[in-house]
Formats: structure tokens, C-alpha cells, sequence
């Protein structure tokens, strides 16, 4: 496991990309490169090309990591939800319209303890519930 830091700062958070990018189109890239800080909600993986869902206090916001382009992209394929993690990169639309951050490079602020509980059926267990 690589070295977690001790101190990780952030540029934005997600309420501000929202605030000063939604307006783009869809699949327009930017010259804004930023430093984004929270935990890892969903991952999808699609051959060369992973997604992310990184949720801090303000909200949400997609990362969008393509393997040519994303630093140990394998170990970001690997992570576990619920995992913090901190990522530069540059700020863009999907195709689809999503306010994506391409991850450039990342890392990894702390493990998750425990995974989420099912997302569709909660806790089953009455006492831990």
C-alpha cells in the first residue's frame, strides 16, 4: 500500500465545478486543471476507460479516468467504495453531459473499514440496523 500524506489540499469542491462549469457543452474540454478531495460512492469500469463518483461535503462530481491518460490506472480500477481519495485533473463535459474531472493522477487518503450496505436492500440484520 503506498504512502498515504499527511496533508492533501484540495482546489475545488463539487458545488463550485457545478457553479462554474454546468454551462458547458456536452463533450467541451477545459484548460482548468483542479484538485478534488472525497469519498469514492460508485466505480464502473469498461475495459481502458473508468468511472468514478467522488462525493465531498458540497456534493457530487464524476471522474473520468482513461488508462492512456490516468496515472496506476489499474489500482484505480481495484479501489474500493467508500475508499477517500484525492485527483487532479482537467475539467470536461462527457459526451452525455456529465461535469467530469479526467483524472490525471490520484491518490489515496484512507481505506474504507467496511463496505456500503446493499445499495437496493439496506441492512438486513435487525440488530445492526
Amino acid at each position: 500500500m503506498p504512502d498515504v500524506p499527511y496533508r492533501f489540499e484540495p482546489t475545488a469542491t463539487a458545488a463550485e465545478l457545478h457553479s462554474r462549469f454546468d454551462p458547458l457543452d456536452a463533450g467541451a474540454e477545459t484548460e482548468s486543471t483542479v484538485t478534488v478531495a472525497g469519498r469514492l460512492m460508485l466505480r464502473r469500469v469498461q475495459g481502458k476507460l473508468a468511472f468514478g463518483q467522488l462525493q465531498d461535503s458540497t456534493g457530487r462530481v464524476q471522474l473520468f479516468c482513461p488508462a492512456q491518460v490516468t496515472e496506476r490506472f489499474d489500482e484505480f480500477a481495484r479501489l474500493d467504495l467508500g475508499d477517500w481519495i484525492g485527483a487532479t485533473g482537467e475539467v470536461m463535459k462527457t459526451r452525455r453531459g456529465e461535469l467530469s474531472v479526467k483524472v490525471r493522477e490520484w491518490v489515496l487518503l484512507a481505506k474504507a473499514r467496511r463496505q456500503f450496505p446493499d445499495k437496493w436492500h439496506g441492512i438486513a440484520d435487525v440488530d445492526m440496523r
